[in-house]
């Protein structure tokens, strides 16, 4: 039985908001720590939103007969950067209870607050104060309460939207004997780790690299193989040497090699396939997990290297039978154990293998370049990165492209998957926007993403400004011009900013009519025609020092509670917007406005100034 549950804490009150996920009933308990412990003596399975960090240990204190100020103080030791589990109080006293973080294995620094906004959801912020040094009074408890309320609604909102997420934790802990509960406390790191078995051990050879034996030093820059030997130049201390990085231009495409991958792209560049030349992309199937099989670079701290084996085969089996739910659950440990095998405190940590697994991926895919550009004389590389190239040719040399890639696919034992792509525009390496001949479009980067991102990294959600990014991709692939798309949509959730003050701020403030008017530190604001209102601004915690918060119009209007109207919307703001940043991609700069020079003027030029002053009153006095 699945409970969301939320924390609102102050000086002299507590509240907890529990929520029955099955049949929608809210449980509100305040100031009795005798009601949580009642409510608590049944099986239940708790889920918060950063309950990890913040929420468990307040409960676990009112559990532990914690009054209001001690309850208060260990608020307070959380909220200022420390760990509740080593607050005295909670390291002398035990409450165990089952629960899980439903912030797991989000973007860092998503708050709830922003997710409300990107949901299309009220962002509600409660008007009172945390620090109020009073008990609540029976109007402020009441908008305590439905704050939290509306905060448990969201948590909710955000289990349905992860089912997914958590079913393949769920099953993925089952298969190894590892009961729900347990297994859906963990991240998909950890979970992956005791799947595998993993048991932590100590190693001191990160720094030890050694070639694959397959693959052709000779071919590769020497710069590049200059580069990743670095790593066994000692005298660079690790903090410094795996911030490093070298750019150097492969086949006229400037490319960025680091210690976690490699990232290429030509700038400001579009194209056409045409009867005569292509474009394509291709990409290693399951570029780390092969790396992994392949070359022996699974965590040491792994007793069986051949289950890790088994279990992408049964996967691949799984998925070729239309098993996607066996599929999709053994998709996780083949996709997280890369990431988790660099991560200090997870027990599949190995720096050794994590690195070596980077560097090997990054000389194969330099490899396979570099004998395409050497081999093709029309071929133009348009992009690289860590898993896969893209590329134009003339059509008559294809047939040599497709015999380097299937050697190259034979020598290094990885699989290529290619995408024939009808055109491609690309801003730069973090910008890209593809449509194959199928008519799929794919987006990259920020310029372009938007909604929910959970099928790869981090869960995410993005619905900033989400007309100029629709209207971008209109414009490219179908020749819709961008005052068409914004002028003809009257969605007003598209056209939407999330304007958040992050961690380090205490406050916000709106400017109206140059009047600092004071606001919460998220707030969903709209472009607006009215010039009186200006842009947000936020205040730095440690200093009291202002700035602006980033990347909003002009002259902003806010709708936290959703009553505005498109007709309240400058439309013409989202229409400059989408066409700068078309711009943008095409390479164009806007133009640079001429200053003209002040004429310093001589004796003559006052004297005839002079002159014509004095005829302009005596023709007043006539």
């Amino acid at each position: 039985m699945i409970h969301i549950f939320d924390i609102e804490c102050f000086r002299y009150d507590w509240l907890v908001v529990f929520k029955d996920i099955s049949t929608g009933e809210y449980t509100v308990i305040h100031n009795d720590n005798a009601a949580v412990k009642r409510f608590m003596t049944a099986d239940r399975l708790l889920c918060g939103f950063n309950s990890k960090h913040y929420d468990n240990h307040i409960l676990k204190a009112i559990l532990c007969g914690a009054d209001n100020a001690l309850v208060k103080e260990i608020n307070d030791y959380i909220i200022s950067g420390r760990q509740g589990f080593e607050h005295w109080f909670i390291k002398e006293n035990k409450a165990w209870f089952d629960s899980f973080d439903i912030r797991d294995d989000m973007q860092q620094g998503l708050s709830l607050k922003a997710i409300e906004g990107h949901l299309g959801l009220n962002v509600e912020e409660t008007s009172v104060p945390f620090d109020i040094d009073r008990p609540l009074t029976e109007v402020e408890l009441e908008e305590v309460i439905e704050y939290c309320k509306h905060d448990v609604d969201t948590a909710e909102k955000l289990v349905k939207l992860r089912k997914n997420y958590l079913k393949c934790k769920q099953m993925l802990g089952e298969m190894k004997g590892i009961p729900a509960q347990k297994a859906l406390y963990m991240t998909n790191a950890k979970v992956t780790a005791a799947y595998l078995g993993a048991r932590k051990q100590e190693w001191d050879d990160g720094r030890v690299y050694e070639y694959p034996p397959n693959l052709d030093k000779d071919i590769i820059p020497k710069e590049v193989i200059e580069f990743f030997d670095t790593i066994n130049d000692t005298s660079i201390p690790d903090e410094k040497l795996f911030k490093t990085s070298l750019t150097i231009n492969i086949g006229n495409c400037p490319c960025k090699f680091a210690w976690g991958g490699v990232h290429g792209s030509l700038l400001c560049y579009n194209e056409q396939s045409t009867d005569s030349r292509v474009i394509q992309n291709r990409d290693v199937s399951s570029l780390y997990p092969s790396l992994i099989i392949e070359y022996n670079y699974l965590s040491r701290n792994v007793e069986s290297p051949e289950f890790f084996k088994q279990t992408k085969d049964i996967r691949i089996k799984a998925k070729h039978e239309g098993d996607t739910e066996t599929a999709n659950t053994l998709k996780l440990p083949l996709n997280i154990v890369s990431g988790a095998t660099e991560q200090s405190y997870n027990d599949l940590y190995d720096p050794r293998q994590a690195r070596s697994m980077r560097i090997t991926g990054q000389m194969f895919l330099t490899e396979l370049a570099v004998k395409l550009i050497t081999a093709c004389k029309t071929f133009k590389m348009l992009n690289l990165n860590t898993d896969g190239i893209m590329y134009s040719v003339d059509k008559n040399e294809l047939p040599i492209v497709d015999r380097i890639c299937k050697e190259w696919e034979q020598n290094s034992r990885f699989e290529l998957e290619t995408d024939n792509l009808k055109a491609v525009w690309i801003k730069d390496v973090n910008n890209l926007l593809s449509v194959d001949v199928k008519g799929k479009i794919k987006t990259v980067g920020g310029y372009l993403n938007h909604g929910i991102v959970d099928n790869k990294g981090a869960w995410n959600i993005n619905n900033n400004a989400v007309i100029v990014k629709k209207a971008i991709i209109d414009y490219f692939v179908k020749g819709i011009p961008v005052e068409k798309t914004i002028t003809e949509c009257n969605d007003i959730f598209e056209f939407q900013f999330i304007a958040k003050a992050g961690t380090k701020y205490k406050e916000a403030y709106h400017l109206v009519n140059d009047e600092k008017i004071p606001v919460q530190k998220v707030n969903r604001v709209y472009a607006s025609k009215n010039p009186i209102y200006g842009k947000l601004h936020k205040v730095k915690a440690s200093d009291d020092s202002e700035a602006k918060i980033e990347s909003l119009p002009d002259h902003c209007i806010i709708d936290n509670d959703n009553k505005l109207t498109i007709d309240d919307v400058d439309k013409q703001f989202y229409i400059d917007m989408a066409q700068k940043r078309i711009n943008d991609f095409l390479g164009i700069k806007p133009e640079k406005v001429r200053k003209t020079r002040k004429k310093k003027l001589t004796k003559k030029d006052w004297a005839k100034f002079w002159k014509e002053v004095f005829e302009i009153l005596e023709g007043c006095y006539e």
